[in-house]
């Protein structure tokens, strides 16, 4: 999981890094008050529960936070960048921060990390965030509560027992608080003072009077369930006064905020970081309102920033730079603290390459590092792959340069920088896709010039609207001027047209001037990406050219432009049809493939073939024949994809009755794997380990096949060819799905948490192929094939 570093992952400490473990130290620093403190300074803590008992009212938003504040202790945290700048190793870095403190400081008793892939917050606390909490965990949390409310007890009714009193909140664990409620008369009275109690904490009654209820282990299962599926509450839970499912936003929102207030106000840190948070804010669509996020989200979306401020929580939230446009000024002054990710200068890039090679630079030259950071600006992900695509071109004895950099950008086919042919073949499924009427190779006056395609917005004219060109890598700057040449014939004499140019490499020198000539960023080829930041694109610019959707008072021009999009959406749900009906075709062909495999299998269950004689040979491993160097390499990929085999020990688990927590753990497993991410998730680990297996038995086959005295020029090909697949295939896996296994650990099962390591499957796959290429091609090239290098030798991508 993100926040556990393998060792071998390098890091430099830029001023963003720095800032953060600041940050963290210094919100670890601040002692936390408690709760029943709070409750002795304000008056006696009998009139104040019997306040509360006799208010049948809801409190309001501000009486809910300012009733049950113990002081702003809280932290709000912004971490914003672009994709590739190095945000998730800023959240990455936080995280670790905050489970391995300086020493002294407090850890956080809960750390919850949550990648929205969800486009609402109910979606994401169904499906991510309830899941990470067990009935045993907040059951600790509320039996806290419940000793305090026994303490205070004593010490009014039995004041010779102040001894026990002060143990009870000294949280001794050897003396169990319902025991001693017991003991003193207390169990029947007890249980509604706790409620009362979390009323206030939480500043609603129906989770007050859940968070009382997990101290019931009859009802502890309910209260998850409720809390987990949005269903009505069971008859048991009714008659405790729990009435409402959690159904909307913005009432998942306020359980998030009473979790928070639960643990803060017991003493205990509470951390939730949530990246890519722009996908829940939403963003405006010039087709459709935006119904998800309304007036009540946005407010308890407020109300939960406030909260942990005031109940001493962390709030961490990473997203893209333009989210923080999005958010209400009310909500976005309540974030104290912005970081952004420093981009590498030159020297910082000869670092990192030394850090990964033992401390040498060699082969390296230092003008490959400055040509690396004119290329990129100095954007981690971006350094990071270039530095290996650069090392991946260059053959010994030869030098890393800074020619060999302007290679490595421009190649194609190393899944890097892909062909422009496949980037024409995407963009124009994008377009048809969503609906837009885009015209190929359309001559614009007044110098007839002809983009890739053109989009008039509106139709049926051709002064205004956005052209999209598709280019070659752009390295250096004498190769973007014919382009730049090109961008302005399109725009001469037009100035509502705009130009977006799509490239598979962009120097950051050529950027800006590029922007300037058409108008628009240009966009750079990421094939996990590109759909998303092309379409948002398109929308940005068509609000630009055209205007708003119409209003109360909608000019002919609002008319055009709603016109236009009943179009679009005409376009959309024809071009679904067509989907749909092609997907149909495959569907049958692939049933009617099985059934001639199930007819075949048949026959030979019916008539084996004859084998030869003797029992069947065991069959050889994939990677069998490797030098020791490259099996070492695909060990430990293949071990860090070993979350698969956990959960399937988890819910073997949840069958085996020998367990005293057999019972528990089939219910939490109930309720986690209502959530299809989870199938995603498991989804994505099975085609990676099948990837790897596939990339080693076919490195292992050609290993076999080169003749002495080494590999021709054929062989190296061949390798190439293979890496260059395993790579095409990796980039295009989508990697934050495996987050969501982590939905299926708890503190109660030892090992799986552990195993879900996303930093360490990026880590061990990242640059696999370059650096099983660059041993057994040394393996190959040496007498007999032995010859293994020195671990560690290729610069290849981290997670920094």
């Amino acid at each position: 999981m993100l926040g556990e570093l393998p060792g071998e992952v390098v890091s430099l400490d830029t001023p963003a890094i720095l800032t953060v473990r600041r940050v963290v130290d210094d919100y670890l620093a601040r002692s936390l008050i408690l709760w029943r403190d709070v409750r002795s300074q304000q008056g006696s803590g009998r009139r104040g529960a019997e306040a509360a008992a006799g208010d049948p009212r809801e409190l309001t938003d501000d009486e809910a936070v300012r009733a049950s504040s113990t002081g702003a202790n809280g932290e709000v945290i912004a971490v914003s960048g672009e994709a590739g700048t190095g945000k998730t190793h800023l959240l990455n870095t936080l995280i670790h921060r905050l489970r391995h403190p300086p020493p002294g400081a407090a850890i956080p008793r809960k750390i919850i990390y949550l990648s929205a892939q969800a486009s609402d917050f109910g979606t994401l606390y169904r499906a991510s965030f309830i899941t990470r909490f067990h009935p045993d965990e907040l059951k600790d949390v509320a039996l806290g509560y419940y000793a305090d409310v026994v303490a205070e007890r004593l010490r009014i009714d039995f004041p010779h027992l102040a001894e026990q009193a002060a143990a009870l909140e000294s949280r001794d664990p050897g003396l169990d608080p319902r025991t001693l409620a017991r003991q003193a008369g207390l169990a029947a009275r007890v249980p509604r003072q706790l409620q009362e109690r979390l009323w206030q904490v939480t500043g609603n009654k129906q989770f007050g009077t859940a968070f009382a209820l997990l101290a019931d282990v009859q009802l502890a299962l309910a209260v998850m369930d409720w809390l987990a599926s949005g269903a009505p509450p069971d008859a048991r839970l009714q008659e405790q006064g729990i009435t409402g499912a959690l159904a909307s936003n913005a009432q998942m929102l306020d359980c998030m905020g009473a979790l928070t207030s639960l643990y803060g106000r017991q003493g205990l840190h509470f951390a939730l970081v949530i990246d890519d948070i722009e996908k829940l804010l939403g963003r405006p669509d010039p087709l459709l309102p935006d119904m998800t996020n309304t007036a009540d989200t946005l407010k308890s979306f407020h109300k939960l920033l406030r909260t942990f401020v005031e109940s001493g929580g962390l709030l961490v939230l990473g997203g893209l730079p333009e989210y923080l446009d999005q958010l209400p000024k009310d909500v976005k002054s309540r974030i104290r603290t912005r970081i952004s990710p420093s981009p590498l200068d030159s020297g910082q890039i000869a670092e990192y390459v030394r850090l990964r090679q033992g401390g040498v630079l060699e082969p390296f030259e230092q003008s490959a590092c400055d040509a690396i950071h004119r290329l990129t600006g100095g954007s981690p992900r971006q350094v990071v792959r270039l530095c290996y695509r650069s090392f991946q071109v260059t053959v010994p004895p030869a030098r890393v340069d800074a020619p060999a950099v302007h290679t490595a950008a421009r190649q194609e086919n190393l899944g890097y920088v892909v062909s422009l042919d496949d980037i024409l073949s995407n963009v124009s499924e994008i377009l048809n896709g969503r609906g837009w009427p885009a015209e190929t190779s359309y001559p614009l006056l007044p110098e007839r010039e002809r983009p890739d395609f053109w989009i008039p917005m509106p139709p049926g004219q051709d002064r205004a609207g956005c052209a999209i060109v598709v280019s070659a890598p752009l390295v250096q700057a004498d190769e973007a001027e014919s382009l730049i040449g090109r961008v302005r014939a399109i725009r001469s004499n037009s100035p509502k047209r705009r130009v977006v140019v799509v490239t598979g490499f962009l120097s950051e020198e050529i950027r800006p001037s590029l922007t300037q000539a058409c108008g628009a960023p240009p966009i750079v080829y990421l094939a996990d990406r590109f759909h998303d930041v092309l379409t948002a694109r398109l929308d940005d610019l068509n609000r630009e050219i055209i205007g708003h959707p119409a209003g109360p008072a909608a000019s002919d021009g609002d008319i055009a432009m709603m016109h236009d999009s009943m179009e679009r959406i005409r376009r959309q749900v024809t071009a679904s049809h067509d989907h749909l009906l092609n997907l149909q075709s495959q569907v049958e062909q692939i049933r009617q493939q099985a059934d001639r495999q199930l007819q075949a299998i048949r026959r030979d269950l019916t008539h084996p073939p004859a084998g030869p004689a003797g029992a069947a040979a065991e069959p050889e491993p994939p990677g069998r024949g490797l030098p020791d160097a490259v099996v070492r390499l695909f060990a430990r990929a293949l071990d860090s994809l070993a979350a698969i085999d956990d959960v399937d020990a988890y819910i073997g688990r949840s069958f085996d009755l020998s367990q005293d927590d057999a019972a528990t753990t089939g219910a939490m497993l109930g309720y986690r794997l209502r959530r299809y991410e989870i199938f995603e998730a498991i989804g994505v680990s099975v085609v990676l380990r099948r990837l790897v297996a596939s990339f080693e038995e076919s490195v292992a086959g050609w290993l076999a096949g080169v003749r002495r005295p080494g590999p021709t020029a054929e062989d190296r090909a061949r390798l190439d060819r293979l890496c260059e697949a395993f790579d095409a295939s990796y980039d295009a896996v989508p990697l934050s799905a495996l987050s969501q296994l982590g939905g299926l650990s708890d503190d109660a099962v030892p090992g799986l948490s552990g195993s879900v390591a996303q930093v360490a499957i990026v880590d061990s796959l990242d640059g696999l192929s370059g650096r099983v290429r660059r041993n057994v091609l040394s393996a190959a090239e040496g007498a007999g094939g032995g010859a293994d290098p020195p671990p560690g030798a290729v610069p290849g991508p981290s997670p920094a």
